[in-house]
């Protein structure tokens, strides 16, 4: 069980220590400015008060260079805006604005100070000041901008407030600016018609939480946009506007599936999309394409509520003619998804037409999944094999590499009749196919092993190749990033350094992988691991073995092989699967109350607690949550015999494991994986041998088709 005490390999525990020595060096040219230094010192020093860190900002905010100014604007703005601070937060704003910063906050900032000292003549003439620059259409990405460009409108006497209001309104979720928005119009008196009245008194009750009230509203508002509709065609004239929006459609959805009005909201909007018909019209000349999309896409949403998945594909497909660009991807998913709810096997008809439409493959692997999933229970594998067929040109990656194994594996069982030439042929398209440092290496994995194509003395079934998700990033230059980073690091705030690198793609990657690096160093493997996974899919960020153990880092190392001893457990696997529940977060708490490393549920702790003979514990303690996981896995295993089911007790439950194995008795424990029923339980066994694979190459040297064999009996 123990590991190896030395592995002279290039990915040895020896290596990564010279290369985390070399990484550590402080090879970076930068020297931070004096004006900058208050801004790290108020990040770094836990004994100044909130009028020196206030001051501190200020400093930095006035006289510092480049980025480290906005940074320090930006975290004064955290700290909240008091009278006394409006002169110069408005002064610190107004200048970084002057020298080319866009950033959205520092409007919002400066106009709050307008705003909460009621200067409304100083908002209206800032506003409009930056109205007629080319920033306009981002200014317009913020609610609270908006509610002060109509608030301009509205003390500056124009025309216009009270269209601009109803914009403001339909194309704003509800918030206190919608609210406080109404409220200033009955303030000043301004009449409105009765159907923004509506919205208005829809907005506000949704804003007070009254969902009864909202919903009788909004049968209002529908009815009341219907008969204005057919009112305005009737005479001959075409429909300039409709108010019924984006936003209006989602909080309607919302409503109606919290009040039960579901059947009454799918019948309005069936019946809107009826009336150019009705009056002779192409749906086009009545709606805009996006309100078209909007209401197909709702009522396809409605119509799966209801189970009616057939008539939901129908709206789906149908919706898709009127889509954009940047919802066309969601709508056809939603398509293909109700067909596979309805009819399976009326999916598989209409595969093709789906790799026809998709421009982005990718995005459709989830849904491969559950097609797999249900032939492979069905026993259908010449269905697997023509899904292959269809997808092998042009599908998603990762879903070739798991439909090309499929079927292999189909043909070694004699489930379906191919050669030993194909399946060679298919286990090595599954193999180039897997990508990813991650569960997409699962079936390259497994592919890898069937060909005996590893190699003790490298990693290159790791390394296949770069799939990028992400831009280039430009190189640092004089906005001062590089120093940024420098000096959150120099001031050990690894944290703050992590949170822009993720947020701002970053080309110095020597600065990234330090970051890393003191991220795990102080524990704090999961932000660790997100960050080098990030930047793995950059382009030019080229992984090595230093970056892969900084993915998979050995933590915890001498309380896991304590505890893996005394269970009879295998070190990687028990790494592995404390790596996957927490990325070694000892306080982290579950959306279902998983606790801890080992991400332990209080009545399962409890049982083993008893066991145990512990009376006291705290499963956030690092060690009782590793002997208690450890212990729980090692009883799994004693009673399944088997590890693969053991680990998917550990997720699924004990019983419903050995439900599955007397339905799907029959098939090897590899194919008995792809025939679990909860898609996370599947998916968890997999990054599971995934991470124990990994694991045991890294930092012992052990062969893939030994920790395999392990997994899987057959």
């Amino acid at each position: 069980m123990q590991k190896l005490k030395y592995l002279y390999l290039p990915g040895s525990k020896l290596s990564f220590f010279l290369l985390l020595i070399f990484i550590s060096l402080p090879i970076y040219p930068f020297q931070l400015s004096e004006n900058n230094l208050p801004y790290f010192h108020t990040l770094s020093d836990s004994d100044l008060n909130n009028l020196e860190i206030k001051e501190n900002l200020f400093h930095s905010a006035k006289h510092g260079t480049n980025i480290i100014r906005l940074k320090a604007a930006l975290k004064l703005s955290e700290l909240g805006i008091e009278q006394k601070d409006f002169k110069i937060v408005a002064e610190v704003c107004k200048s970084l604005l002057e020298d080319g910063y866009t950033e959205i906050a520092l409007f919002e900032n400066l106009f709050d100070t307008y705003y909460l000292q009621e200067d409304f003549k100083s908002l209206v003439l800032t506003v409009n000041k930056y109205l007629a620059a080319d920033i306009y259409s981002k200014l317009k990405s913020s609610p609270k901008i908006e509610f002060y460009i109509f608030l301009a409108q509205l003390y500056s006497g124009s025309d216009t407030v009270t269209e601009h209001f109803r914009e403001f309104i339909i194309e704003n979720t509800v918030s206190e600016f919608t609210v406080d928005a109404y409220f200033h119009i009955k303030k000043f008196e301004i009449s409105i018609p009765a159907s923004t009245v509506y919205l208005a008194n829809f907005k506000m009750q949704l804003f007070k939480k009254e969902y009864y009230s909202a919903g009788r509203t909004m049968i209002q508002i529908l009815n009341s946009q219907k008969e204005i509709i057919i009112s305005t065609l009737e005479r001959g004239y075409i429909v300039d506007s409709v108010d019924i929006s984006s936003v209006i459609l989602d909080e309607m959805y919302k409503t109606a599936s919290s009040t039960g009005q579901k059947g009454e909201l799918l019948g309005l909007i069936e019946e809107l999309l009826l009336i150019p018909e009705l009056s002779g019209y192409e749906p086009g000349e009545v709606y805009s394409y996006e309100l078209l999309s909007r209401l197909y896409e709702t009522a396809g949403y409605l119509l799966r509520r209801n189970g009616d998945y057939s008539k939901a594909a129908d709206m789906f497909l149908t919706g898709l003619s009127f889509t954009s660009v940047k919802k066309y991807e969601k709508i056809l998913w939603y398509w293909y998804n109700s067909l596979i709810r309805y009819s399976p096997e009326l999916a598989v008809s209409q595969i093709n037409l789906l790799t026809e439409k998709w421009t982005d493959s990718d995005y459709f692997t989830d849904v491969l999944e559950e097609l797999a999933t249900y032939f492979i229970q069905q026993g259908q594998w010449s269905v697997i094999n023509k899904l292959l067929d269809a997808i092998e040109l042009t599908g998603p990656d990762e879903s070739i590499s798991k439909y090309a194994y499929l079927t292999a594996r189909a043909g070694i069982e004699s489930y379906i009749s191919i050669n030993k030439k194909e399946i060679i042929r298919l286990m090595t398209l599954s193999y180039n196919s897997g990508y990813g440092i991650a569960s997409g290496l699962y079936y390259r994995i497994l592919a890898g092993n069937y060909l005996k194509i590893f190699d003790i003395r490298q990693l290159p079934w790791v390394f296949n190749r770069t799939v990028n998700r992400y831009p280039v990033p430009a190189e640092p230059g004089e906005d001062g990033s590089s120093e940024l980073i420098f000096g959150f690091l120099e001031y050990e705030q690894p944290v703050e350094a992590y949170k822009y690198l993720m947020d701002n793609p970053f080309s110095n990657f020597g600065l990234v992988r330090r970051t890393a690096l003191e991220l795990s160093e102080g524990k704090n493997f999961a932000k660790s691991i997100r960050l080098v996974n990030r930047y793995s899919r950059i382009d030019g960020f080229n992984l090595d073995i230093s970056d892969l153990k900084l993915i998979y880092p050995d933590a915890y190392n001498s309380e896991i092989l304590k505890i893996s001893d005394k269970e009879a457990l295998e070190w990687y696997v028990f790494t592995a699967l404390v790596r996957e529940e927490s990325h070694f977060q000892e306080r982290v708490v579950s959306s279902a109350g998983a606790i801890g490393l080992s991400q332990l549920m209080p009545a399962t702790a409890a049982d083993v607690a008893g066991r145990l003979r512990f009376t006291n514990y705290n499963l956030r303690d690092a060690n009782t949550n590793l002997m208690f996981g450890g212990w729980y896995l090692g009883n799994l295993i004693k009673r399944t015999d088997i590890m693969s089911d053991a680990l998917f007790a550990y997720n699924g439950g004990l019983t419903r494991v050995r439900r599955w194995r007397e339905e799907y008795s029959s098939l090897p424990d590899d194919l008995f994986l792809e025939a679990v029923p909860y898609k996370e339980t599947s998916h968890y066994g997999r990054k599971l041998l995934v991470s124990s694979v990994v694991y045991g190459y890294l930092y012992e040297g052990i062969q893939p088709g030994e920790i395999i064999n392990l997994f899987y009996r057959n």
